[in-house]
């Protein structure tokens, strides 16, 4: 049955994203916070198949046209959504201000060291930040994009990772072998993970770590079969579901 899945799910994602490439130009963005370095977050273009990690310096760069939707998620900060306009795509690079979560994250690293920018920094001293709260004050009953009240991300994160050290208890770091999540950006819909996988935008970034830190993830990545991945992406979400719901 899984299989089945499986494949009806990849033959679906495989003709939306032959249909929605065309039209799309080249765009450069950058990732920052205004107290710690960002770092691991995954850029979403919502509306073909494209996705990447941001690079050391919080810059990506994706294919895009008017109207798309980039959903930015991350294991440090609040998901967020931009919806690009055409002046957006015409001012680039687009600078995508993060807010960190509440409570501080354990075994996340903090690191005081700003981003850098490279170019003319007096372009970037003239744009304005998507999200400027301060000067933009919210709009109540307004939808801006970004998901509130969900549920509790720190309790989840601290029970994935509980999880994954019981599983590898010699395993320092986590978030060390991406080249799984990479592959799986190259070849998966942002669709399946919500509505076949019905995972929450906050869950993404979170459910690809606790993937890529399976042994069978590196099996995966070395056949490079598409059937295969969502076969097992599918069990996985099962596993996380399960500790989701403890």
């Amino acid at each position: 049955m899984k299989n089945k899945i499986a494949v009806l799910a990849f033959l679906s994602l495989f003709q939306m994203a032959f249909s929605q490439k065309e039209g799309r130009k080249p765009f450069h963005g950058q990732v920052m916070n205004d107290s710690i370095k960002v770092e691991h977050v995954v850029v979403f273009n919502a509306n073909s198949k494209t996705g990447v990690l941001i690079n050391k310096e919080g810059g990506f760069d994706l294919n895009v046209k008017e109207k798309d939707t980039l959903v930015f998620s991350s294991m440090q900060f609040k998901t967020k959504k931009v919806v690009l306009t055409a002046k957006q795509i015409k001012d680039q690079p687009l600078i995508v201000a993060l807010d960190l979560y509440v409570y501080q994250l354990d075994e996340v690293h903090i690191d005081t060291k700003p981003n850098p920018i490279k170019g003319s920094t007096q372009v970037i001293v003239d744009k304005q930040y998507t999200a400027d709260d301060k000067s933009s004050p919210a709009v109540k009953n307004v939808y801006d994009g970004q998901t509130q009240n969900g549920i509790d991300f720190v309790r989840l994160y601290k029970d994935v990772m509980k999880s994954l050290k019981s599983k590898n208890p010699s395993k320092i770091s986590f978030m060390s072998d991406e080249d799984f999540t990479r592959l799986v950006m190259q070849k998966v819909h942002y669709s399946f993970f919500t509505d076949d996988l019905n995972l929450k935008e906050d869950q993404v970034r979170l459910f690809l770590v606790y993937c890529e830190n399976d042994p069978e993830a590196q099996k995966i990545l070395n056949n490079q079969s598409d059937f295969e991945l969502m076969d097992f992406l599918i069990s996985k979400k099962n596993e996380f579901q399960k500790l989701i719901n403890k």
